[in-house]
């Protein structure tokens, strides 16, 4: 078994979560937590930011369900969303799934706008992102160099 397997066996962890705008504060709170138990939390504020805008356009690409609906009023139509924090030697890779195919673009937003910053911003902040095709669905993910040296 290769290190860089070995490692990424020992240090990943995915959530499900409810594709609802309350889980994207779940999403950000569980990249908090990871990556201080990973002492990496000079990260954390780009990576929670990433995370925030990922999770965010995955809800909003499947997002059939009203902003303040209960959970009882959804339990028979919700639909899930997926992150994974994944930490190799040298780069923390962040993957979102959801279940369509809609390719995630950057669009130019006018100054008086209030959203449609969010891939640019996720650009500025990371190494590369990307997305790619998977059985029912898809994952956009992005990778964030870890400057110092991680001692497993």
């Amino acid at each position: 078994m290769s290190a860089a397997r070995s490692l990424s066996d020992r240090f990943v962890r995915c959530l499900a979560l409810p594709a609802m705008a309350s889980s994207v504060g779940t999403a950000r709170m569980h990249t908090r937590d990871v990556l201080h138990d990973w002492h990496l939390t000079a990260l954390t504020d780009n990576a929670v930011l990433i995370v925030s805008e990922l999770v965010t356009n995955a809800i909003r690409a499947i997002n059939i369900v009203p902003p303040q609906a209960s959970y009882s009023e959804l339990y028979d139509q919700l639909e899930v969303v997926c992150l994974c924090l994944w930490l190799f030697e040298r780069e923390l890779l962040i993957e979102v799934w959801d279940r369509t195919q809609e390719r995630p673009v950057r669009r130019e937003s006018a100054l008086d706008e209030e959203g449609g910053r969010g891939l640019f911003l996720v650009e500025s902040l990371c190494e590369q992102w990307g997305m790619r095709p998977v059985i029912g669905g898809k994952v956009v993910w992005v990778t964030l160099r870890i400057e110092a040296t991680f001692d497993v």
